[in-house]
């Protein structure tokens, strides 16, 4: 006979002090920026860039970006730590169009992450708390913004739920809306609503 418990406790739901957190999502295009061995690269769809091959790339690169990088990337480079990355979507490729009065960056960050040596992301952080801390002097850079949080909750959404807060936030706002991201315990799911452009119903991958 072997004296051993082998199957793991399963843990308790916890009844307090969990919370689900709730961001807008942004109709953008994913743009990732990060430092490794001292170089700043950019990764937008397939391809990652190196920042000193931004003029052999120009015409590559998303709308209104080359430009951007021209103003802003020694500035990046120069106040990102080594192995950190910026997640976060760039603006003005969608269908729907964001006016400069309430979106008045180009790129919005929704995630902190490293990066390793095969150029993999790994930690990725969704808090907006902690979004300070990839940059050397743990300020947030004038030039970029983060996400809008929509809220936070102390129960999980169900499609009612986010279908209703929906309605409320986008009427809130006055504008189109793509939808949400949910982050509980940092782990992630969208829920979306406006699809290339046209307000639809909200189905997940199973129906």
């Amino acid at each position: 006979m072997i004296k051993k418990e082998i199957y793991p406790k399963t843990q308790r739901v916890k009844c307090a002090g969990d919370k689900v957190y709730i961001t807008e999502k942004l109709d953008g295009s994913n743009l990732v920026f990060f430092k490794k061995n001292d170089e700043l690269y950019f990764a937008q769809r397939n391809n990652i860039f190196a920042f000193a091959e931004l003029e052999d790339n120009k015409d590559k690169l998303y709308k209104g970006l080359y430009q951007w990088l021209k103003d802003y990337g020694e500035v990046i480079k120069g106040n990102l730590c080594e192995g950190s990355a910026l997640c976060g979507e760039w603006l003005g490729m969608g269908k729907i169009k964001y006016t400069v009065d309430r979106f008045d960056r180009r790129w919005y960050m929704f995630a902190k992450a490293n990066i390793d040596d095969d150029f993999n992301l790994y930690n990725l952080i969704y808090d907006h708390e902690l979004f300070i801390y990839p940059f050397v002097d743990q300020v947030f850079p004038v030039f970029m913004g983060i996400v809008p949080e929509v809220g936070s909750y102390s129960v999980l959404p169900d499609k009612h739920f986010l279908d209703v807060l929906y309605d409320k936030y986008r009427t809130g706002e006055g504008r189109d809306v793509e939808g949400f991201v949910v982050n509980y315990k940092n782990i992630i799911t969208k829920y979306v609503r406006m699809k290339n452009g046209k307000l639809a119903e909200h189905f997940d991958r199973e129906n």
